[in-house]
């Protein structure tokens, strides 16, 4: 009789840290990502990023977006931000179209405010180069995105 509050305590914490980790399954992908850099194919340049771009991966959809703290422009923070769903195989990694987060229209949103995010077209097919818990570089034809782990 005095183990079975032990007995359930414990059932609790295996149920507790195994279903904490049921929507994550893109492995590391998963998460929100700081893009650091976008090195154009075509001209050659790189764009340094001020830090505060960001794509956030989790389970078939991807966030990308300004971060600015909520507290300063919440507003601004919420018309900054596209939605996609996106595929990953092996090493490949597919965005489909974009659409503003908060409409509530789906519409398709005019790709050229993705460009800043290293988005050129739409869909955009990325190569995954490198995916490490902390680090995440992608190349499409036009562009290769570097970006680390927030």
């Amino acid at each position: 009789m005095k183990r079975l509050p032990h007995t359930i305590a414990l059932l609790l914490l295996l149920l507790a840290i195994t279903s904490c980790d049921s929507y994550l399954i893109n492995g590391p992908l998963d998460g929100m990502w700081q893009l650091q850099s976008i090195e154009r194919h075509t001209p050659d340049t790189v764009i340094q990023t001020a830090g505060d771009l960001f794509y956030s991966f989790q389970r078939h959809s991807v966030l990308v977006g300004d971060y600015i703290n909520p507290n300063e422009l919440a507003g601004h923070l919420k018309e900054e931000q596209y939605i996609s769903l996106f595929t990953l195989t092996d090493d490949s990694l597919t965005m489909h179209e974009f659409h503003l987060y908060y409409k509530r229209e789906h519409l398709p949103y005019d790709t050229t405010r993705l460009k800043r995010f290293g988005i050129y077209d739409t869909p955009v097919s990325f190569h995954v180069e490198e995916l490490t818990s902390q680090r995440l570089v992608l190349c499409s034809d036009s562009a290769r995105l570097t970006l680390r782990k927030y």
